[in-house]
């Protein structure tokens, strides 16, 4: 059994002028989490992992949970990472405000 992961970037990947054409989030899968993680930190691994490296956005590992692919694809269904991150539901953490 592997890891399904979430990382929350520090600040948005895409058209900050379009809430809804940006990523705050990565939700993956892994064997092997650490080795996973390594391959983000350079930019490999997926597109978009890709993307925050070159944009030198920097990122945390955020929420963890035990389960293989199904998982991943049941979370990732759900289109709604926010409401998995601590971070994004932590007002103390965004500075006070008590919005996404």
């Amino acid at each position: 059994m592997g890891t399904v992961y979430l990382l929350h970037f520090v600040r948005p990947l895409g058209d900050l002028s379009n809430p809804r054409g940006q990523a705050r989030h990565y939700l993956g899968y892994a064997d092997d989490l650490e080795a996973r993680l390594e391959a983000h930190r350079k930019g490999n691994g997926s597109l978009i992992m890709r993307a925050v490296k070159e944009a030198g956005i920097s990122w945390e590992l955020v929420r963890t949970w035990k389960g293989g692919r199904s998982l991943e694809r049941q979370l990732k269904r759900q289109h709604n990472s926010p409401r998995f991150c601590p971070i994004c539901n932590n007002p103390a953490r965004r500075g006070g405000k008590g919005e996404l």
